[in-house]
């Protein structure tokens, strides 16, 4: 989807609970201490650890900017070659 998700956009609560739901039903969390919030903040570090720009950062994880944007951003080729050494 072009826009991502629209229905989850201006509440996360309710993403936080779709995704975890999916995530128990189909036995794939680790332990039921696991959860999206962690899997956000363990990708979160991962990012920070590989020397991936706090733009691109916060671009992947949704996280707002409070000052204006400028530019594109990186495009998803850019993106795809900044995560690749951080895949498992």
């Amino acid at each position: 989807m072009k826009n991502g998700f629209p229905r989850y956009a201006a509440n996360s609560a309710s993403l936080s609970a779709t995704v975890n739901k999916f995530l128990t039903e189909n036995k794939l969390l680790e332990t039921p201490r696991h959860s999206l919030y962690g899997l956000r903040h363990s990708f979160e570090d991962r990012m920070l650890m590989g020397g991936v720009d706090e733009r691109i950062r916060r671009d992947l994880m949704g996280h707002g900017l409070k000052r204006e944007k400028y530019g594109k951003g990186g495009d998803m080729e850019f993106v795809h070659g900044l995560m690749l050494p951080l895949a498992l």
